[in-house]
């Protein structure tokens, strides 16, 4: 009896050291694919974070120079030259937090390469036309633009188009493959749990509360696979998604925007802070945006029932209103906008108020060709009340 027990007594510790074994094994395995995953998740909405500014400081930029085309004589030309050299200082920035990242894959690092090579060529035109403005060549600026800076400009917002989706398509196969190293640590813990079956049957039947803590470990290891199913589907949200406020962003505006364009008419209001740039160099990026964060939580949560809300630039934001909405409400909401964007706001324990301006436009058929031309229209309004001293609406005639 005493060799019995001695033998089922070693059966047992046999059969407890494999289960340890598998417990550790499945504890390490389910750590480094969730930390793994936690990492490509992060870089990879970084590195679309980054990408998503340097296009839409392109855009500004784009915008600035036909705004610049428009009124070349003009003194506020100045001021949009200064504007545009702060994009590009932005677009450096931003260049350089996406080149620290992690795995990017060599296609992906290609595209880049190509949208960096063609930002730099971009600058360069850039201080070609500041030049021929320098020396008063006017009738040579519109034709620079058209021959060349716009179709540079395209070619890079493009390729960061391109690199972004890249970004993502290597974060879906990184993943894939997490799934698979997942597969493969289940296979390995159901050969392991047939050895602990086989040494339980001929050693102690006790071992069935082993077999329910290997259960727990596989039910963990497939809320680990569950997590990783949302996280990709975050990713496809991301390119649509304006990172820090949560709210649509350029792209989503023109995927919504485009098809009502020539069909429908409705009011559209775009507000812009005022001096936000000081918020920036007084206090630092992360309080500009923990700023930024705070008024867009705000605009959600009082206006979110009655207009499509975007952040379309980092402290600019487009509202298009809902159908019912009439021009009086309209104009009465937007001045709620105003007083809300305009309003005191704790960060860091600081208390933190700027003015806004914006612009309101009663949109019909066919009044803009696209995005860009709507966008100018309203974003040259909202430029005269700034000059006029800000906190107010400017209200845009139709054509």
């Amino acid at each position: 009896m005493a060799k019995s027990k001695n033998k089922n007594i070693s059966v047992y510790k046999f059969t407890a050291v494999m289960l340890a074994v598998v417990c550790l094994f499945n504890t390490g395995v389910l750590s480094i694919i969730y930390t793994r995953a936690r990492e490509i998740n992060k870089s990879t909405t970084n590195s679309v974070k980054c990408m998503s500014v340097v296009s839409d400081r392109l855009s500004t930029i784009n915008e600035s120079v036909l705004s610049i085309i428009a009124r070349t004589k003009s003194l506020e030309s100045q001021n949009l030259i200064s504007d545009i050299k702060y994009a590009f200082e932005e677009i450096d920035t931003n260049m350089e937090i996406y080149e620290n990242e992690k795995y990017h894959s060599d296609e992906e690092n290609n595209r880049y390469a190509s949208a960096k090579e063609t930002i730099q060529s971009y600058e360069s035109k850039m201080e070609d036309l500041f030049k021929l403005m320098a020396n008063f060549q006017y009738d040579e600026i519109e034709d620079a633009y058209t021959n060349q800076i716009y179709i540079i400009e395209r070619a890079a917002k493009d390729s960061i188009s391109s690199a972004v989706e890249l970004s993502i398509k290597n974060a879906e196969e990184l993943n894939v493959k997490n799934s698979v190293f997942h597969g493969i640590a289940q296979l390995i813990l159901i050969i392991f749990l047939i050895v602990g079956e086989i040494a339980i049957y001929f050693a102690i039947r006790r071992a069935k509360r082993n077999e329910e803590e290997l259960e727990e470990r596989s039910n963990a290891l497939d809320a680990a696979g569950k997590r990783l199913r949302m996280s990709q589907q975050k990713m496809e949200d991301i390119a649509l998604t304006n990172i820090l406020t949560g709210m649509k962003n350029r792209y989503a505006l023109e995927n919504d925007i485009l098809p009502r364009l020539e069909t429908d008419q409705f009011n559209i209001a775009v507000f812009d802070l005022d001096r936000f740039r000081q918020i920036n160099d007084t206090f630092g990026y992360d309080f500009g945006d923990e700023y930024l964060a705070s008024i867009a939580e705000q605009l959600k949560a009082n206006f979110s029932d009655v207009a499509e809300i975007y952040n379309i630039t980092g402290n600019e934001f487009c509202f298009i209103f809902n159908s019912d909405v009439s021009d009086s409400q309209a104009q009465r909401t937007a001045e709620g906008i105003l007083a809300v964007m305009s309003s005191q706001y704790e960060v860091n324990r600081i208390m933190t108020q700027l003015t806004a301006s914006g612009s309101i436009y009663h949109y019909l058929p066919n009044d803009c060709l696209n995005l860009d031309s709507l966008l100018i229209k309203m974003d040259t309004a909202v430029r005269q009340v700034k000059a006029n001293g800000g906190n107010s609406i400017y209200k845009v005639n139709s054509l």
